[in-house]
């Protein structure tokens, strides 16, 4: 048995899971870092695995923004390559009596110089491995900072970020008025890919046509926030595209809703995907990651 705490910036998820990392019990609450004061990280981790139904004993594992700078306790970032035993070593360990540790997060330099991290998305990469069996591929991670990943011979090698969900929602307090609970549009969704396709402008340009398109009738007003959708994971698909080998698999780790999302962006442009949802990534990277620890290899 095992507890296994994703700690996020606003969501905190809790799972009581068994020692393959199959979840038996969870639990979610909108404490996110954000939310805790100074010191107040043991008593909510506390107070909300109280609430899990077998979950009692076993160590605890806390990943994602909790080993932030505005977190619980910073880790430092592992550097890629990075494989599972690199970060099985970068582990911190809880403060006493609390048995268990905190996940590092990870780093990496790209071509150009600049200098990117993730923190949580790096254990639901090792959980894609072990569940897929998998030791090379694109990974795509889709959520309000999106990451596409490149894993070689078992190890994350780079990533690159893309802020797609955080521009979407602060499109919400403009002319707009994106709403991420809107009925999604498959056709409009389609439109904004196609749109994200042609080169004559840019993004910015194309973001004020959406409301232009809805001001002459070419576009349904109750359908512009799925278009808006389309047209960034459109933009992010294409500045990705370097990433992609033709014809290869691209593994999508995320939300139910976001899977979908993307899924349906890659097969508009031909491509195949896989998907995972992200609960069951970080909790099968975990149990992977404690294999390591005991000695598994």
């Amino acid at each position: 048995m095992m507890i296994v705490a994703d700690w996020g910036t606003t969501n905190f998820r809790v799972y009581a899971c068994d020692d393959d990392g199959n979840i038996l019990d969870r639990v979610e609450s909108g404490q996110g870092i954000k939310s805790i004061a100074k010191g107040g990280y043991p008593a909510a981790l506390g107070r909300t695995a109280a609430l899990l139904a077998g979950g009692d004993g076993g160590p605890v594992f806390v990943c994602g923004m909790a080993s932030s700078r505005n977190g619980w306790i910073e880790t430092p970032y592992c550097e890629t390559p990075l494989c599972l035993e690199d970060l099985a070593g970068a582990l911190i360990p809880l403060p006493a009596p609390l048995d268990g540790y905190i996940l590092p997060g990870a780093c990496t330099r790209l071509p150009d110089g600049t200098r990117d991290v993730m923190r949580g998305e790096e254990i639901q990469i090792f959980g894609a491995v072990k569940h897929f069996k998998m030791d090379n591929g694109i990974l795509c991670l889709p959520g309000t900072h999106s990451k596409w990943v490149r894993l070689h011979d078992g190890k994350i090698t780079e990533f690159a970020t893309f802020l797609t969900g955080d521009v979407f929602q602060s499109l919400s307090q403009t002319i707009l008025n994106c709403d991420i609970a809107a009925p999604h549009s498959p056709q409009a969704f389609e439109q904004g890919l196609q749109a994200a396709r042609v080169g004559d402008f840019g993004l910015l340009h194309r973001l004020f046509a959406a409301r232009a398109r809805v001001l002459d009738g070419a576009l349904d007003a109750a359908h512009i926030s799925a278009y808006v959708s389309g047209l960034l994971v459109g933009h992010e698909l294409a500045e990705a595209e370097a990433w992609r080998v033709p014809g290869e698999t691209v593994t999508i780790i995320g939300a139910e809703k976001l899977c979908r999302r993307y899924a349906e962006a890659l097969a508009f442009l031909g491509e195949k995907c896989l998907t995972l949802d992200s609960s069951v990534a970080t909790c099968t990277g975990v149990a992977a990651l404690r294999h390591v620890l005991a000695g598994g290899g």
